[in-house]
């Protein structure tokens, strides 16, 4: 039950990361730079690798957190990597998008989702497993 919890933690984290960069993402194009985006693809290139820096390693995380715990075989963690699979091709798809220059919505925010409610209903079920007599209530 412990390494279930320790490969739920690093999720969560990962999941943070993920959500730190969505936020500085947001706020540089909202608040710091609302309108600006590069015209050029090497300005494209390097407002990639420093604004989205951080979200891409969010989501980087995300999926290798994931796909740990779906190697480990932990509960929840296929439909958790699914989303973090499905998150890390639209946040590819929307780098490509951005490099074509192109503004587009990705959809990465349905797997970002898809891996917090997978990790939330599976965490609570292992709780309400680990104590003494829910098991046989919840059956």
């Amino acid at each position: 039950m412990r390494e279930a919890r320790n490969a739920r933690a690093w999720i969560w984290a990962a999941l943070a990361l993920q959500v730190a960069g969505l936020a500085f993402d947001g706020l540089w194009h909202g608040l710091l730079r609302p309108g600006v985006e590069p015209t050029t693809f090497i300005e494209m290139l390097i407002h990639l690798g420093t604004v989205h820096l951080p979200l891409y390693l969010g989501v980087l995380s995300v999926l290798i957190t994931t796909g740990w715990a779906f190697i480990e075989r932990r509960r929840g963690s296929l439909i958790a990597f699914a989303g973090a699979l499905l998150s890390a091709a639209a946040e590819a798809w929307h780098a490509s998008i951005h490099l074509r220059l192109n503004i587009a919505e990705g959809v990465a925010m349905i797997g970002f989702v898809v891996v917090v409610v997978a990790v939330w209903i599976y965490g609570r079920q292992d709780r309400r497993l680990a104590v003494p007599g829910k098991a046989r209530r919840a059956a």
